[in-house]
């Protein structure tokens, strides 16, 4: 089913997990799904997914502005359906759009992060029994997402082993660098100070003329 998968760009936090599936025709009844899990450094964005036209189904964390050691560090699971994708004769490319949070800030000179991104799974959901004869695929009553409900009317599911066989993608992302901590923390201070004494100096010169007019019309 999965006939390739890599990551565009490599570098940097915005990429697309792009995946090329091979159709299976010869069964109408039969609905074929891609199923990602994605680390806690992933974000999905269900906006950008929706804007696409893609059907989804999303478990993941809700905030998407939070770096990744603020948030739970349970992993992504994005279910697409391959059907509303647009096809090339026996194929069809899924093309989804993800983002990488903040890392944990590291020591030395603009340190860098890789994110490891598994291969889908790609499975076909049936209504009925339907055995495969592919020894590349197995067959199971159980939904490889418990908790989907776009799978729940199946009750037959042909699983592709092929995402065993391929590599997984790295995504490289800039993280922060803790070398830089103490003279961040240094400027903020003086900052701070230099905003506080200025805050001081127009205090004593309004004060002074005030005090000043008084002083005439007495």
């Amino acid at each position: 089913m999965l006939l390739s998968f890599a990551l565009s760009p490599t570098r940097g936090f915005h990429s697309t997990l792009l995946a090329r599936i091979a159709l299976h025709d010869e069964n109408h009844a039969c609905s074929e799904f891609v199923l990602y899990t994605l680390p806690p450094s992933v974000i999905v964005d269900r906006h950008e997914l929706i804007d696409r036209g893609i059907e989804f189904e999303l478990w993941s964390e809700s905030n998407l502005e939070l770096p990744v050691f603020a948030v739970s560090q349970a992993n992504t699971s994005l279910l697409v359906n391959v059907r509303h994708a647009e096809p090339h004769g026996n194929e069809v490319l899924v093309d989804v759009p993800i983002h990488a949070r903040y890392g944990v800030p590291l020591r030395g000179s603009m340190p860098r992060q890789l994110i490891e991104v598994h291969p889908p799974t790609c499975f076909l959901a049936c209504p009925e029994s339907n055995m495969s004869t592919d020894m590349s695929i197995y067959s199971t009553s159980d939904p490889p997402v418990n908790q989907s409900a776009v799978l729940r009317p199946y009750s037959k599911f042909l699983v592709s082993q092929t995402p065993y066989a391929l590599p997984a993608a790295q995504l490289d992302v800039p993280v922060g660098s803790l070398d830089d901590l103490l003279p961040v923390e240094a400027g903020t201070v003086a900052v701070v100070l230099a905003a506080f004494l200025w805050l001081v100096y127009r205090s004593w010169m309004s004060s002074s003329k005030i005090q000043s007019h008084h002083v005439k019309q007495d």
